[in-house]
């Protein structure tokens, strides 16, 4: 044992002198055994929730049959702070809830049917209404649940391939907030500005699959390799204005608006038309290989190495028509590009009745720095993860955590102003921080 705790202490100070990074939009577990692995677990075998990730895992189940439920919370929180007057604007909107399923029969020697429900993606973001970078985009809230059949064949003792086909509900919603020109009442121009939030939200069903393979090399390494699919669908999108105006403005952006504004800019947005922007959304996929070491009969470890194609495309913001013009967002969220994400996860028995386990999974970016905001995000990301599994009631009740922190990014392109000529940036430095939890309970039963 003491080699062993050797060993645990070496790999918390090579952790330790890893950098701080940023939260991503993927979620690698909404299981408690698989958030504790940190997502690295796709060689994981004996491990039904290691089969989420992987399908040909299936294959190496101990038991004909087993299942597993999983309930949790996902938290974050994004800020800005400007340098000019040192104001902090913090997100809303925080939380939301997260849920998986896994089940496994064992239907012949060489065949394995499973069936899991999890949620790939998750993003959440809502800024304050004072927020500096309200015009670029204010509120973005995108997700995936996906259900998927599966069957995994053993070609050999060790050695296993696995497939799932199933489909993927995405859901999306992203408001901004523009200013429109108010008619002015004794001439052709414009006279005041009313700065209005509008948004659009829609889903799609779309399919999904999943390929995964399982070498057993001996009996104490394990290579495992997985592939999911991107997915990719055609929103049925519907604008709308989102609240109240947030306030009248001058032709300059900057002073009040003179009397008399108000009854006219109700005017104009009775007659203003919401208009959705484009209808896709494109969640990349992602493919993934990992290496399993057992090091002492007691203690595992995995590493995995993960690519994230940059296939993310969400749909444009929404604009407004107006009796004197169409009124755009000034700019849209940034492409995005593949990357790298590494992995690593161990799991230590204590006793017939105790398991515990801890992970990291580190992020390359995948949003060019210049191009930051606080919406997206796609900066370096990291993940530290805890958790434990107990064995009652003829199963394993399991509880798992993860936190996610940020590195701080400065920026020139958040703050602007917008006047009765268009908007314009003013290059003040602003500072964006992130971060989030994710934590699950859940009981994984045979039978």
């Amino acid at each position: 044992m003491a080699h062993v705790v050797r060993g645990m202490i070496g790999a918390g100070l090579l952790l330790g002198t890893l950098p701080a990074m940023a939260q991503g939009m993927a979620l690698l577990a909404v299981d408690p055994v698989g958030i504790s692995r940190s997502g690295a677990q796709v060689a994981y075998g004996f491990s039904l929730e290691a089969a989420t990730s992987n399908p040909a895992l299936l294959s190496s189940l101990k038991d004909k049959s087993s299942a597993y439920l999983a309930f949790g919370v996902e938290l974050s929180d994004v800020q800005q702070s400007m340098e000019s007057n040192q104001k902090t604007v913090f997100g809303t909107n925080r939380n939301r809830s997260i849920g998986g399923f896994g089940l496994a029969m064992r239907r012949s020697a060489t065949l394995t049917l499973g069936l899991k429900l999890d949620q790939p993606y998750l993003l959440h973001r809502t800024l304050m209404n004072d927020a500096p970078s309200r015009f670029l985009g204010d509120g973005l809230d995108f997700s995936a649940r996906r259900l998927e059949g599966q069957a995994a064949w053993s070609l050999s003792p060790n050695l296993s391939v696995g497939v799932g086909l199933g489909v993927a509900r995405l859901a999306f919603d992203a408001t901004t907030v523009v200013r429109l020109g108010v008619p002015s009442a004794v001439s052709t121009g414009v006279d005041g500005l009313v700065e209005q939030r509008v948004g659009e939200s829609g889903n799609k069903t779309v399919p999904s699959y999943s390929l995964g393979l399982r070498w057993a090399m001996n009996p104490r390494w394990t290579l495992g390799f997985t592939h999911q699919s991107g997915l990719k669908g055609d929103l049925s999108l519907k604008a709308d204005f989102r609240g109240a105006p947030l306030g009248l403005y001058a032709n300059d952006g900057l002073s009040s608006a003179a009397q008399g504004t108000g009854a006219r800019a109700t005017a104009l947005l009775a007659a203003s038309t919401p208009r959705v922007g484009s209808a896709t959304l494109e969640l990349p996929s992602q493919t993934a290989i990992g290496v399993r070491h057992r090091l002492t009969p007691g203690l595992t470890v995995e590493t995995d190495l993960r690519w994230t194609s940059g296939g993310l495309k969400v749909p444009s913001f929404a604009s407004v028509s107006t009796p004197i013009g169409v009124t755009k967002a000034p700019s849209e969220l940034p492409a995005t590009k593949g990357h790298l994400g590494l992995g690593v996860s161990s799991e230590l028995e204590l006793g017939k009745s105790w398991t515990v386990r801890a992970g990291l999974f580190l992020d390359q970016p995948s949003v060019q720095a210049a191009a930051a905001e606080p919406l997206l995000g796609g900066s370096r990301t990291a993940a530290f993860s805890i958790g434990a599994g107990y064995k009652v009631w003829n199963g394993e009740l399991n509880f798992g955590y993860q936190y996610r922190q940020s590195e701080d990014q400065d920026t020139t392109r958040l703050g602007g102003v917008w006047s009765s000529t268009g908007y314009r940036g003013v290059g003040t430095r602003s500072r964006m921080e992130a971060m989030g939890h994710l934590l699950a309970l859940g009981f994984r039963k045979s039978f």
